[in-house]
């Protein structure tokens, strides 16, 4: 359309420059035949026609018979009323014709960018003009001279008319090409539009924490782009097998509350359809009606456009925009809101999820806490007893008090053995509490560790057999809290005989880089390597079928852990050289001190 106006404005150029040749050619004749021998009565006649005929053609409205088809047939009557004049002139005052001024009428119209069979036409007009201007020389040309005449004029035409066509050819092809560019123009622009629709879309999933702060941007900014006033959303709940209505809603740049409104997929709806369906859907037969529909009839809408709302496939929901204005909504206004429900989509899920891990984790966080505390609770309610019920056995242990039947004095000692095996396991699970609610004191002490490591390695049963402790150098004193790193040292050794019960075992204590390394080597199966990333997790057991007759509760590395981090301090893993484990704690000089209530 644009490269068109700019033909028709190029075309009325040449008509006005056209008629402004034409009355100058006409009073400039005047002129000169009235310097020559007067105005007769016939000539000025004629002149006066060729004048009425010049106004006729100046009033005419160029750029609405140019948009037409009476503008070529306008262009052509108007070639011949100068040709006509030329021969006026020539009767009037017989002479040589100038071959140039019927010549210049067949360039005026290859100028005019008329089609070539007219630019034919106007050549054939011409020539028959130039030869009858020659037929009335005065001169009285023979019939050989006036053949030359116009057989030059012929071969001059028809260059000239090759010219024509072929620089009508090759303007029409630079139209056409424009146009073509235009179009791509326009198509580019509409793209960068819906790119900044898109973007604009997309990036509401900064603005906000949740879903109620962003839907009603990201609803209105959807809602702008495709000229409505209303738009709402709604989200799949497949534990209610219902699409329920999303709040606020977006009405006219202000948001409604809209709560607990939910559609059955069981009942027919406009919405309920897109959804099933997968399909964007138009109505705009409403009218206030709402055509059957209860959810348009109670929004009293006008018309509305609904497309799914689709994350990889998987249709979550469906956004609907009502109450064009003005006009009605289109398959265009389908597509671009199919094109905006894409990111909208993606903004929606991801709240949906972000706000659902949240609750999750919240309830998580929760159950945790719970536990924590029942165990807590619990441990502290059976060590009270459990203590009391170790004294006894140990009471029932003395001479003057053990029972005479061997048998009997074997049960007392089998019962205090598993009596402090329940302790220990209770203490555990105090610990791991206290670590998991930090709140594990930390109680810094001057520590000379190589002896204190030594004196848990005698306390053992078997380790004094199995252990060797080795120190790589001096060792200076360490400001540690030393239950922490007997306990460290205890369940490390009793770890390592548990899973290498006839391997022999090495204590390292090294100095390096401000911190004491703490190694405890066994020569046993090792760990698998799918349970390395999980070894000092709570309740984890090496589960190869030679070690799972092996008791424990799997606490006994995650306290490790915990308390070693609770010092400040880290643990890892790594396998022994020809097979077995090798876990390595590092202990700053000075511990960390950790606030807590204490035990």
């Amino acid at each position: 359309m644009l490269e068109r106006e700019r033909f028709i404005t190029y075309r009325i150029r040449v008509v006005w420059f056209g008629l402004a040749v034409s009355w100058l050619t006409l009073v400039s004749a005047l002129f000169w035949a009235a310097a020559q021998d007067g105005l007769t009565n016939d000539l000025t006649i004629r002149i006066a026609i060729l004048g009425a005929s010049l106004v006729l053609l100046t009033v005419f409205p160029w750029r609405r018979l140019l948009r037409g088809r009476v503008g070529d047939p306008a262009i052509v009557l108007w070639c011949v009323l100068i040709l006509v004049a030329l021969l006026v002139v020539a009767d009037a005052t017989p002479n040589d014709p100038i071959v140039a001024l019927y010549l210049g009428v067949i360039v005026f119209a290859s100028a005019l960018l008329v089609p070539p069979s007219v630019v034919a036409l106007v050549a054939v007009l011409s020539t028959a003009a130039y030869g009858l201007a020659l037929w009335i020389d005065d001169r009285s040309l023979s019939g050989d001279d006036i053949g030359i005449h116009l057989v030059a004029f012929l071969l001059t035409t028809v260059f000239a008319l090759i010219a024509a066509i072929g620089i009508n050819r090759e303007l029409r092809a630079a139209s056409d090409q424009l146009e073509r560019l235009d179009d791509e123009s326009r198509r580019l622009e509409a793209q960068q539009r819906e790119l900044d629709q898109l973007y604009s879309v997309s990036r509401t999933i900064g603005s906000g924490s949740n879903l109620k702060e962003v839907l009603p941007e990201l609803v209105g900014r959807v809602v702008t782009a495709v000229g409505g006033k209303l738009g709402i959303v709604f989200l799949y709940r497949p534990e209610e097998e219902a699409l329920e209505l999303l709040s606020p809603v977006w009405v006219a740049g202000q948001t409604v509350d809209a709560e607990g409104y939910h559609l059955a997929l069981t009942d027919r709806g406009t919405i309920q359809r897109v959804f099933t369906s997968g399909e964007p859907l138009i109505r705009n037969d409403l009218a206030g009606t709402g055509a059957g529909d209860e959810l348009l009839s109670d929004l009293d809408t006008s018309n509305v456009v609904a497309v799914p709302l689709r994350v990889e496939s998987k249709t979550i929901g469906v956004l609907m925009v009502a109450d064009k204005s003005p006009g009605e909504f289109t398959l265009d206004d389908a597509d671009r809101l199919q094109a905006l429900a894409a990111p909208s989509a993606l903004v929606l899920n991801q709240l949906t999820r972000f706000e659902e891990a949240q609750e999750t984790g919240q309830k998580m966080a929760e159950l945790a806490q719970m536990k924590t505390d029942f165990v807590s609770v619990v441990s502290h309610e059976l060590r009270t007893p459990l203590t009391s019920i170790i004294g006894s056995l140990k009471t029932l242990q003395r001479p003057e008090l053990a029972p005479p039947a061997p048998s009997a004095r074997d049960l007392v000692s089998t019962a205090e053995r598993q009596a402090n095996r329940l302790r220990a396991l209770i203490e555990d699970l105090l610990v791991v509490s206290r670590l998991d609610n930090q709140a594990l004191p930390v109680r810094p002490l001057p520590t000379a560790v190589v002896e204190a490591i030594e004196e848990v390695v005698d306390e053992i049963p078997r380790a004094s057999e199995l252990a060797t402790v080795q120190a790589a150098g001096r060792i200076p004193m360490m400001e540690v809290d030393q239950d922490h790193v007997r306990r460290i040292v205890t369940n490390l050794i009793e770890n390592a005989l548990k899973y290498a019960p006839e391997s022999p075992i090495e204590v390292m204590i090294r100095s390096y880089g401000g911190e004491v390394w703490i190694s405890v080597i066994d020569h046993g199966p090792g760990i698998p390597y799918e349970l390395h990333e999980h070894i000092f997790e709570p309740f984890t057991q090496v589960g190869r079928h030679e070690t799972r007759h092996v008791g424990g509760t799997g606490l006994g590395l995650s306290i490790v852990r915990g308390l070693s981090e609770a010092m400040g301090g880290r643990v890892w893993y790594e396998p022994t050289v020809g097979g077995g484990a090798t876990f390595t704690v590092a202990l700053p000089m000075t511990a960390a001190l950790r606030p807590s209530p204490g035990f």
